[in-house]
């Protein structure tokens, strides 16, 4: 925001914004040793969102957290994806959470193994 030449004020207004969209308002002010691992996640989450993109890249998104924190952090990524229209590249070992995604690529050995839509997702 800053390269882009935004204002203190609209920098801070999207960064609220952002925080705001990951269900993290009001914590605008703690360190990342005061938030659990979903919160750490649901801000890196908002850092990568507060441009607007069109695309979200996210490489292991929930690979450090609980069931619970995971399946929150899927919730968000969909929302994301069905509300804001973001398209989400997500990279993951974790096939229940690969489940979400309307279309899965799988990779074997450097190639791709396999590449269906998935029918189920959200």
């Amino acid at each position: 925001l800053v390269y882009r030449g935004d204002s203190v004020g609209a920098r801070r207004a999207a960064a609220e914004a952002a925080l705001a969209q990951v269900g993290l308002s009001g914590w605008e002010h703690h360190t990342p040793s005061e938030l659990s691992g979903g919160q750490q996640q649901r801000v890196a989450i908002a850092r990568a969102i507060v441009t607007e993109p069109s695309v979200l890249l996210a490489d292991e998104p929930t690979g450090n957290l609980d069931t619970h924190a995971s399946l929150e952090i899927m919730e968000l990524i969909t929302t994301l994806n069905r509300d804001m229209g973001i398209t989400v590249l997500m990279v993951t070992h974790e096939p229940d959470m690969a489940e979400y995604a309307k279309r899965i690529i799988r990779f074997l050995d450097g190639r791709v193994d396999s590449d269906h839509h998935n029918g189920s997702a959200a």
